[in-house]
């Protein structure tokens, strides 16, 4: 019996969330046309779809900690701008997680 994993299903989470796909889309744009990096414009998206509904909060942790956790290993190392880059990259999924976890809080109320 073959199981489809819908997270991995990228054909059927745009087909089931037509809205959500063209908010994610139009912020990918938008990104690219106000010139950011392609780092900056797929946190953006990210972001985007975590406001939407589909990530958790607790997904969006776990690569803060990660760029959190890097970044005195880059500082040992003597790549202070990477790891500035990675404090800042840290910050973004904090308050990413933040926002969503207060999402998931009000949407518990509600049940």
């Amino acid at each position: 019996m073959k199981q489809t994993n819908e997270f991995f299903d990228l054909v059927g989470i745009l087909r089931k969330r037509k809205k959500e796909a063209i908010f994610v889309i139009a912020g990918m744009l938008l990104g690219i046309f106000l010139d950011w990096t392609m780092i900056e414009v797929a946190i953006f998206a990210i972001f985007i779809w975590s406001v939407l509904g589909p990530i958790q909060s607790r997904f969006l942790a776990v690569p803060a900690l990660f760029f959190l956790a890097l970044t005195p290993i880059l500082l040992a190392l003597g790549r202070e701008a990477r790891a500035e880059e990675f404090t800042v990259y840290a910050y973004y999924f904090l308050v990413m997680a933040v926002i969503r976890g207060i999402i998931e809080v009000r949407e518990d109320e509600k049940h």
